[in-house]
């Protein structure tokens, strides 16, 4: 392969959330996709007849031709796919945040890593034109083939090393899954109490738009922040029921108590 001559065609191993979104971003993108591969035969011709595209569940089929083969498929399961398809010929891409590169090694040519640095879930469209998306590959030649690919999937590409990248997916597992799991607790904190949980709907979009305006650290306000150990004290004991919330009320704002008393 010359770094002139990039692989004009791809096959996604996976029917769930990441190879939706990338199966019919790069639909979008007019990039060719030969295949859609899942054990699951439904949910592989599923996938495939909404972006029109082959399916199959045996995975021989994607024989030694030269294309992007992605593996959008769980950490778990990676090394036993590779053991299944024939990477001689092809670039083999897998696309998690926290498995290294290097579990390529020995067992592909041509291999490297396609990070989209965002949440996925399939059927709610994602702009992933405009998320950040990490590359890394084994060498040169392939680095320019899936940063020509993955350009056409993303304005914003950039190269990350396995190392940094498992950084950031642990960021983004605090950042997203975490504050995530929070409101779920207070949305069924006030489905107990009677409370219309869409009434924490402004209050949430404003705390994200001030995030993104003077940062976490100028926008975070409320007891903790002020140190009221009066009413933080009270919040804790109407939590007396619920031993989870009541926890996790008290060490996120000692944690808060404490990065402010720095």
């Amino acid at each position: 392969m010359s770094n002139q001559s990039y692989p004009d065609s791809i096959s996604i191993i996976g029917a769930g959330n990441m190879a939706w979104h990338l199966a019919h971003a790069f639909f979008k993108a007019k990039v060719k996709i030969d295949f859609i591969i899942n054990r699951s035969i439904n949910k592989a011709k599923e996938l495939a007849e909404e972006i029109g595209a082959n399916y199959s569940n045996d995975y021989k089929i994607l024989t030694g031709q030269n294309q992007y083969i992605i593996l959008a498929i769980s950490d778990s399961s990676i090394e036993a796919i590779l053991e299944k398809i024939n990477t001689a010929n092809n670039i083999i891409i897998h696309t998690s945040g926290s498995v290294g590169i290097d579990i390529f090694k020995g067992k592909a040519l041509n291999y490297g890593v396609l990070y989209p640095f965002q949440t996925l879930t399939r059927n709610i469209n994602v702009n992933l034109l405009k998320t950040p998306v990490f590359i890394e590959a084994s060498n040169e030649v392939t680095y320019n083939a899936i940063y020509h690919l993955v350009s056409k999937l993303s304005d914003f590409v950039y190269k990350m090393d396995s190392d940094q990248r498992r950084k950031l997916h642990l960021g983004g597992v605090m950042a997203n899954n975490f504050v995530n799991h929070l409101i779920t607790l207070t949305f069924d904190f006030f489905d107990r109490n009677g409370i219309d949980k869409n009434l924490a709907l402004p209050l949430i979009n404003e705390t994200i738009r001030k995030i993104e305006n003077i940062g976490p650290a100028e926008a975070q306000t409320g007891p903790a922040r002020r140190n009221n150990l009066e009413v933080i004290n009270k919040h804790i004991n109407m939590l007396n029921s619920d031993i989870q919330l009541k926890n996790l009320y008290k060490a996120i704002s000692d944690s808060i108590i404490a990065y402010y008393s720095k």
